[in-house]
């Protein structure tokens, strides 16, 4: 067998094995973006452990069934429209923008007639139209939703229920990948001090990073540089577009050294194209000089 494969199955046991173990409110964060239905999560919580990621996808899509009407409500309430792009940087909003990445924005046609269709579902059945992304062409989902225009509500109902099922199932398992584990390990924004006077990483640095909000900042993550001088869990995952700002408490980490600084604080503003997968801010700094570029 190819190292490789044996690898990735040997670090998806081991994300399993986590879940089982996990303390049932963790659980209850990690299964909410996936399909926020309490009864949902409750039932698969209570069928742990699991002895393959398979059990557990099965377990989850019979979990629940059926969805009462408001539970249908509840979930359909986090959906964006096909089309739209969920806002927020919430594990949700990412995982729907990801889903929705087969809709080209660059396609008006498309994106007219999707709008078109949305506003008639929605005055037919008043409930956003939902249709697993994922996988789907911006075509293909415009030609699912002339379909089920068609349906009488009794129809379309568990059309709807299959397809938040597929959804969640969908969501779940990517969230139990290696790969997506690993992404989600290292925020959007990262960040590396050097201590350049002393030719050595400066650890133990209180990091915040801030967003924009209209003329004022919120703070949005917080961290501490590492043996290493580095932050990698510095905030969410996925960040919208937008000015953020990265401030470093050096003045306490050259008094803890100490040694004399000019700056009891270094603040940097920069941009952030959610289109981009990550942003590294590296800190050059020296007691009375500092620097910083675009890192990788």
């Amino acid at each position: 067998m190819d190292a490789s494969i044996e690898q990735l199955r040997t670090r998806q046991a081991m994300l399993l094995e986590q879940f089982n173990a996990a303390p049932a409110p963790e659980v209850r964060e990690f299964l909410k973006p996936c399909l926020d239905v309490p009864r949902w999560i409750e039932e698969i919580i209570a069928a742990r452990p699991f002895a393959s990621l398979d059990s557990l996808l099965a377990t989850a899509r019979g979990a629940a069934d059926p969805f009462t009407p408001a539970e249908l409500e509840g979930a359909l309430s986090h959906h964006p429209r096909i089309g739209e792009k969920a806002t927020g940087r919430s594990a949700e909003a990412s995982m729907s923008r990801s889903e929705q990445s087969g809709v080209d924005q660059q396609d008006p046609d498309t994106v007219a007639a999707l709008a078109e269709g949305n506003r008639a579902y929605e005055e037919k059945f008043g409930r956003v139209f939902l249709i697993r992304a994922a996988g789907r062409s911006a075509e293909e989902m415009l030609t699912a939703l002339r379909q089920r225009l068609g349906h009488t509500p009794e129809q379309e109902e568990p059309v709807v229920a299959e397809q938040l099922r597929e959804i969640a199932t969908l969501r779940l398992e990517q969230r139990l990948s290696p790969e997506e584990h690993e992404r989600m390990s290292v925020s959007h924004v990262t960040t590396h001090i050097l201590d350049t006077a002393a030719g050595k990483p400066a650890a133990g640095v209180a990091v915040e990073l801030y967003a924009r909000d209209g003329e004022a900042w919120s703070q949005i993550g917080t961290g501490t540089t590492d043996a290493d001088g580095r932050v990698k869990d510095l905030g969410p995952e996925r960040l919208q577009s937008g000015s953020y700002r990265l401030q470093f408490a050096t003045g306490a980490y050259f008094a803890g050294i100490g040694q004399e600084t000019f700056f009891p604080e270094v603040s940097l503003t920069f941009t952030v194209d959610e289109n981009e997968s990550h942003y590294h801010v590296p800190l050059l700094l020296s007691p009375f000089a500092f620097s910083t570029y675009r890192g990788s």
